[in-house]
Formats: C-alpha cells, structure tokens, sequence
C-alpha cells in the first residue's frame, strides 16, 4: 500500500475517531435549544461585555464543526440569529457555511472519494454529462433541497464539480436556510422567557419555507426551458 493511500486512511481514521467521540462523550447536548435556555442569561451578559469576541469565538465554532461534518448547522444558524442582530448574523452565517462547505469539498477531494465508487463510475459519468448543461442550476438544485450538508458536498466531489462554482452555488444556496433559521433565533429571544418548555416548532415559520419550494420550482423550470430551447 502506498504512503499516499496510508495518509488518507488515516485522515479518514482521524475524523471519525474526532466525531464518534464527539458524540459518545454527549458533547452534542452542548447544541440544543434546551441549552440555550438554561444558560440564557450567561450568554447574553458575556456577549454584552465581550461583542466583538464573542462574534469570533462563534464563528470560529462554527466553522470547526463543518470542518468536523458536525451536523449542527441549523442549531448554529438559530443560536447566531439569537445572539447578534440578524444584520450581522445572516451574512456572518452565510460566509461561514460557505468557507466551510469549501473545507469539506477540498477534504473529500483529497481522499479521493471516488476509489468508494469505483463500480459506480461509469453512471457517475454519465450523471456527470448530464450535469455539465446546466451545471451551476444543478448546484443551486442541490443545496436547496434539504439533505446532510455532508452528503451535498460528496455528491459534488462525485460528479467532479470545480471548485469555483462549487463556492458560489453554496454562497447563493445557503441564503434562504441562513435567513428561516436566523430569524428562528430571532423568535427564540422574544419567547425564550415566556415558554418552560420550547421546541423547533415554537420558533420556526414553516410558511418561511414556500420560498425555498418555489426557488426549487423556478430553477426546474429555467432547466426544463433550457433544454427545451436546445433541442
């Protein structure tokens, strides 16, 4: 075995030793909105006297538990809209899923994920053509619907994306989920006080979502049109 494939598997070692772990020691109850309750006043007194601190330690978070494939996106993207003004919130988020799904396409490209698949490559290319008509439309199709972030940015390694598109099909793609889970944060600190017992569905507006199925729908149908004109 060559020291190249030796490195990956220990880089695949690693990362899962690093999230198995995570969660055998229940470092995960640490992401919930219980948590934030309970530790409400703490962190609203520490973010009052430490702001701009407190913006770089979040962030930093967050980036490492996407670096990690940590699936505590949605709970990060409540918690910013909770702690900091949704002005700063939004596009912080936005930029830190975006460097950080840019983390994990780089990563999975250097392990090479496709030796996994090598009996699927002949589809896999085939998906791959497909793709390449309409290539960014298909990107933004793929962060939209709502799957693991991780299995998103395998798929785009899969299909030999570049990482330029990649990067800006995430930056637009991620806009709609960093607004709906910000302002859910945003709905938490008005109820937070109020509720003994709070819950996702307390916060979150679903209808916030049509925008999201109709983003959906209309970029269907610019891929539908597209080909139809082709032809």
């Amino acid at each position: 075995m060559s020291k190249l494939n030796l490195k990956k598997i220990f880089l695949i070692f690693l990362f899962s030793i690093i999230v198995i772990s995570f969660f055998l020691l229940d470092l995960d109850n640490f992401f919930s909105i219980d948590f934030i309750k309970r530790n409400n006043d703490f962190f609203q007194n520490f973010i009052n006297e430490n702001f701009l601190f407190s913006i770089i330690v979040f962030y930093l978070l967050f980036l490492v538990l996407l670096f990690f494939f940590l699936p505590f996106s949605a709970i990060m993207l409540i918690f910013s809209g909770f702690s900091f003004n949704i002005y700063i919130s939004i596009p912080l988020s936005i930029i830190t899923i975006t460097i950080g799904g840019l983390f994990n396409f780089l990563l999975l490209k250097k392990i090479n994920l496709i030796i996994f698949f090598e009996k699927a490559k002949y589809w896999l290319n085939k998906i791959s053509l497909t793709f390449k008509n309409n290539e960014f439309q298909y990107l933004l199709l793929l962060r939209l619907i709502p799957i693991p972030f991780i299995i998103q940015n395998a798929i785009t390694v899969l299909l030999n994306i570049s990482a330029k598109k990649f990067f800006f099909a995430t930056l637009l793609g991620v806009i709609p989920y960093a607004v709906i889970y910000s302002l859910a944060g945003l709905q938490l600190r008005k109820v937070i006080d109020k509720s003994e017992f709070i819950t996702i569905k307390d916060i979150l507006n679903y209808e916030n979502f049509f925008v999201v199925f109709l983003l959906i729908f209309l970029i269907l149908m610019s891929i539908f049109f597209k080909k139809k004109l082709i032809k």
